[in-house]
């Protein structure tokens, strides 16, 4: 069968839309490349709700405010005797339990911690906390276990491992040990905190997922300093955790100690202590409601039935109603999975379905559609556009695109709708006929390959070398292009400009291309940071369109700050001089345009730049008639700059 009786089968392309979604999903669910499908999709259950803990437990936090009451500095143990004083009012309470998620090793002072080990023995039923080092999950046999001191381990009724899955700063998603509950004597301080409450958990219980409850939390919370002043009995029955709280728990971004983000995060804006997570493991374990995933098997089947149900079916419809079944199976898939795992303990992760199979299977329903696949753009006949444009301006839209061997290239579009006259639009393709010519005369000069216009619809193009991209990898890990130009280099050095030595430099290679159009009767009038980029890493002069003969222009273009003072007319070769010279300043000074003649006393106190200096100040004149005359002064003076500060070098070498 030849191929074009393949793809004209009607078979053809249900099959394929079939195939494409069941892959896209196993794809997405079976390897590292949909971590973040996972991930959201557990992180949205929590978003509709949470079941209500009916537990009678307390969150006891050691927070800035309790620092401050109780004289303690964080970073430092905290006083023992505090501990000892709130365990005894605990006990006279009549908690139920008391954890600790603070590790107790031995101090210098054996009076205090003989009287926390003492109050400890008296309420019998304290857990205390472990660490780990040396090894996580799933090498636990590799890991190595800190205890607390045999003072307080002899005194308490447990003890487990106080870690959380995720590194500082991270969302806490699984139980810790992940495949509970762990090897040998590894376990979690939930853990251990639950077999002290006498709960009824299997011995081999798999992978963990937690569930949390609420925003708020899975208990009440108490400042430290206040639990001490509580009225008596007001702990009684209760399960209470003890730990530390984060110094600044409304940054979430900030990389501190014991400080984890939820799935509520986004939403309240706070972090929370490990604590909290040690809490709602103790919950899971003892309410037997931790969140489990279906076997793999089941997964994996329930994703290819899936992707062949969508991408087999939306292939089936027009653009439109395709469109419509695509968003209903989304809101569809979400409601069913956000519910099947609030009313039992499984969860899935459904984002992988609507997240991944329906868009997959709803770029194919409209490829499959066209009968012919286009390869150009039929608005720049032999020209492709790769994505969204990468540049516009007030005289048109830069796209990326690509020609008809492969290569990539900028294409700038200018349309005559968007001006109410004919003369900006004149003027744009005035310059483009004068420039292009002697574009490709001069390796500092943008080269214009090919220039179009549609006199009918309204609008023409140009086509240019593309400068080099920002980050050179962008193609590989599916980014978007962005151009590299002097403004980006700029910003990305260190107090936004570049040494002395380097301005002086781009400044040199720029007005050797500047004179080159200078000799040709031309002038740029629009040169800027942003309009100079980098091609091979060569800096070149772009952003073309408003090149024109040398003459004094009633119009004003060009960028403020950029431009000569008025009177002064634009559209002369002073202009374009005075333009650089505001160039050269801003980017060795890291100042903007309009801040010219500011100097931080930084710079002044370095005689590279005053040199350069001396330059940009003479470029820069208000008056016309004392700046430099030409690009060929303009480039002796940065040339003798050059020379004096490499003799300089020299001789300190």
């Amino acid at each position: 069968m030849k191929f074009k009786a393949i793809i004209e089968a009607k078979w053809f392309k249900p099959v394929v839309g079939a195939a494409l979604a069941v892959f896209c999903g196993l794809l997405l669910w079976g390897t590292p490349l949909g971590d973040a499908w996972t991930d959201t999709s557990y992180d949205s259950l929590f978003r509709f709700g949470a079941p209500a803990v009916t537990n009678q437990i307390a969150l006891i936090l050691m927070d800035n405010d309790s620092y401050d009451h109780l004289h303690q500095d964080r970073g430092q143990l905290w006083d023992r005797a505090l501990h000892a004083q709130l365990l005894k009012k605990l006990t006279a309470d009549g908690s139920r339990l008391v954890v600790f998620d603070v590790l107790f090793l031995k101090t210098n002072s054996l009076a205090a911690d003989s009287k926390l080990a003492e109050a400890m023995r008296q309420n019998s039923n304290v857990v205390l906390m472990a660490d780990v080092t040396d090894g996580t999950y799933p090498r636990l046999d590799s890991a190595s276990v800190v205890h607390p001191h045999e003072l307080f381990l002899s005194a308490a009724a447990g003890c487990g491992v106080g870690h959380v899955d995720t590194e500082t700063g991270g969302i806490a998603r699984h139980h810790w040990p992940f495949s509970a509950p762990g090897e040998g004597d590894i376990h979690s301080l939930g853990w251990a905190a639950a077999q002290a409450a006498d709960a009824h958990i299997a011995a081999n219980v798999g992978e963990q997922w937690l569930r949390y409850y609420g925003k708020n939390g899975p208990g009440e919370k108490l400042p430290y300093h206040q639990a001490l002043t509580q009225p008596p009995g007001f702990f009684r029955d209760k399960i209470v955790f003890i730990g530390n709280w984060p110094d600044k728990p409304s940054d979430p971004g900030s990389t501190e100690k014991d400080k984890f983000r939820t799935p509520y995060t986004q939403q309240t804006g706070k972090a929370v202590g490990g604590m909290e997570i040690m809490a709602t493991t103790f919950l899971n374990l003892v309410n037997g409601d931790w969140l489990r995933r279906p076997p793999a098997w089941i997964e994996a089947l329930l994703l290819t039935l899936t992707g062949i149900l969508i991408g087999g079916g939306l292939c089936q419809m027009k653009p439109l109603p395709s469109l419509l079944v695509a968003a209903g199976i989304f809101l569809t898939v979400m409601l069913a999975f956000v519910a099947w795992s609030f009313l039992s303990n499984y969860w899935f992760p459904w984002l992988v379905i609507a997240g991944g199979q329906v868009p997959c299977a709803l770029a194919w329903a409209w490829v499959s559609r066209t009968r012919e696949a286009k390869v150009f753009h039929e608005r720049f006949p032999g020209y492709a556009t790769v994505g969204e444009p990468f540049g516009e301006g007030a005289y048109g839209k830069v796209w990326l695109v690509r020609n008809a061997t492969g290569q990539l290239q900028a294409l700038k579009e200018i349309e005559r709708s968007k001006w109410d006259y004919e003369g900006p639009y004149e003027r744009e393709f005035r310059g483009i006929k004068s420039y292009k010519p002697i574009s490709n005369q001069h390796p500092g000069l943008l080269h214009i390959d090919h220039v179009n216009c549609n006199e009918q619809q309204g609008y023409f193009y140009y086509v240019m070398e593309l400068g080099d991209a920002f980050d050179p990898d962008w193609q590989q890990k599916g980014g978007t292009y962005k151009p590299r130009d002097l403004a980006g280099v700029c910003g990305h050095m260190e107090g936004g400009r570049l040494p002395a030595r380097e301005s002086i430099r781009l400044g040199i290679v720029l007005l050797e291309a500047l004179n080159y159009l200078h000799q040709q009767g031309l002038v740029h009038r629009d040169i800027k940071p942003s309009n100079i980029i980098f091609v091979s890493g060569r800096p070149k002069l772009a952003d073309v369109g408003l090149v024109r003969d040398v003459s004094p222009d009633s119009t004003w273009v060009g960028t403020e700050f950029y431009m000569p003072p008025p009177p002064e007319p634009p559209g002369t070769k002073v202009a374009d001089l005075y333009a650089l010279g505001k160039v050269l300043y801003v980017i060795s000074t890291g100042k903007h345009a309009k801040s010219f003649s500011e100097l931080s006393t930084t710079l002044v106190a370095k005689a590279e730049f005053m040199r350069l200096n001396e330059v940009i100040c003479k470029a820069c004149q208000p008056a016309a008639d004392q700046r430099y005359t030409s690009a060929v002064e303009m480039l002796a003076a940065l040339r003798d700059a050059q020379s004096e500060l490499d003799g300089s070098h020299t001789r300190r070498m």
